[in-house]
């Protein structure tokens, strides 16, 4: 037998947890949320049953580190250290990337037999989103944050979804952004 028994350092933890979620995020937008099984994931991981289960819990705990490796910007919420349009732009560019388009299809597709990922999908997903959104608007700014999040992803994650279109260039957000901005009088 090769390889060491006991704890992973916390470094191998880390790597480890990012392998598990690379598979998830493989399985979701390859097969869609049925392929999304234990048996699998620790298969195509090389990581334990067990292991799984004790840091991801259940299939919604996997789908969750999923949607949140997505939602990555999340982690400047409220710090101070982006303004209202950098803090939408890092939003277009994480959503509309090929990950975060697959994993919303196969979400999607599966929310009528699965209400509770649908319902963890939205609370991590754009429920986050629209939380990071108000944390960088002006109180009174006369738009709220979904309505905010709804018009940015608007026509160009439509497209996305319906495979009509491939991932912006960095110009073209800045152009979503820019325009969406405007029209709420949030930039000038």
């Amino acid at each position: 037998m090769t390889g060491k028994r006991g704890r992973p350092s916390v470094s191998e933890a880390l790597a480890r947890d990012e392998r598990v979620v690379d598979v998830v995020i493989a399985l979701l937008t390859g097969d869609g949320i049925e392929a999304l099984t234990f048996d699998r994931v620790a298969a195509e991981a090389h990581v334990a049953k067990r292991t799984l289960y004790g840091v991801f819990g259940d299939r919604t705990g996997l789908v969750r580190a999923a949607i949140r490796r997505q939602h990555a910007y999340l982690g400047d919420a409220g710090d101070g250290s982006s303004d209202l349009r950098s803090a939408s732009r890092a939003i277009l560019l994480h959503l509309l990337g090929d990950e975060a388009v697959g994993i919303h299809r196969a979400i999607i597709a599966a929310a009528a037999l699965h209400p509770s990922l649908a319902q963890e999908f939205y609370d991590e997903g754009p429920g986050r989103a629209q939380g990071f959104l108000a944390s960088h608007l002006r109180a009174e700014a006369a738009v709220s944050p979904e309505l905010l999040f709804a018009a940015l992803l608007g026509e160009p994650h439509r497209r996305r979804l319906l495979g009509l279109a491939g991932p912006p260039t960095p110009e073209e957000v800045d152009a979503q952004v820019d325009a969406v901005l405007r029209t709420f009088g949030l930039l000038r």
